[in-house]
């Protein structure tokens, strides 16, 4: 650390979050965005080097794989491996801070990389390039996510409920992902004090709507608590997705806590 700079102003939320913004545009193929680099040569500094050589890397490969599906596979497969990349650089530098908060971010922004990492490991994985299973992919996140803070006492269920399968094209899937990360997170570090509880997704189509409805048995949010004008970079998150994706959002706190996204039939692949 270089003198004069305080822990607090090197490990920011925002440069964490600058971050974030650029890997997600790299996990949509655009890679026309840059992280900055502040001289201050700490762990986020070799982070933005490092996603910023990614970020080149990739575009160079693309330019003339875009129009052939076997090689955009391969493609997919390289930003899955790059971003898990990223994933272990965090957790090795975790492994020498003792600061609870900071450790907590690192830890948030491993669980976005790797819901992000999800979707291209299994676009790799398929024939259709424009389809990814929803509950496929929310039963490997959930599973991600529980084992980031997995101890001998955790007992969270998990329940996905749907009568027929449904997917969604990766323009879609990603902010979806990353807006199930968040609540599954929060449910996890503020709604079972008692490590024990459980946590269900349940998918209803009506007509030319789909409803997807997360929710957990918890101690639920404060009356009080106001989501539009939250501070939390994860309730921020939640709500600016949602308007990216073009999705109805409602929170009910009435028992435990609820989140339900409301779609248009376009939205649905199948």
């Amino acid at each position: 650390m270089k003198p004069g700079k305080t822990e607090k102003e090197i490990y920011s939320d925002k440069r964490a979050n600058d971050i974030l913004e650029v890997i997600l545009s790299y996990a949509r193929l655009e890679f026309d965005k840059k992280t900055e680099l502040t001289g201050t040569e700490d762990v986020f500094d070799a982070i933005s080097a490092g996603v910023n050589m990614l970020g080149e890397e990739l575009e160079n490969s693309t330019i003339s794989l875009k129009e052939k599906e076997q090689l955009l596979q391969e493609v997919h497969h390289r930003v899955k491996n790059n971003l898990q990349i990223i994933s272990s650089l965090l957790n090795l530098q975790s492994e020498s801070v003792q600061d609870a908060k900071f450790l907590g971010l690192i830890r948030e922004s491993k669980n976005r990389i790797t819901s992000m990492a999800l979707i291209h490991e299994m676009l790799y994985a398929t024939k259709d390039l424009s389809h990814i299973n929803f509950k496929e992919y929310v039963e490997k996140l959930y599973r991600s996510i529980y084992h980031t803070f997995e101890t001998s006492d955790y007992k969270i269920d998990f329940e996905f409920i749907m009568e027929k399968e449904q997917h969604f094209e990766m323009d879609t899937m990603i902010p979806l992902g990353l807006i199930f990360n968040e609540i599954i997170t929060n449910s996890f570090k503020y709604a079972f004090p008692g490590h024990q509880g459980e946590i269900k997704v349940q998918v209803d189509k009506k007509g030319e709507d789909l409803s997807i409805r997360i929710w957990d048995n918890g101690v639920g949010i404060p009356a009080d608590f106001d989501h539009q004008s939250s501070k939390s970079l994860g309730i921020q998150l939640i709500h600016l997705l949602a308007e990216q994706i073009e999705a109805g959002l409602s929170v009910d706190c009435t028992h435990g806590t609820s989140y339900e996204l409301h779609f248009c039939r376009s939205k649905v692949l199948a």
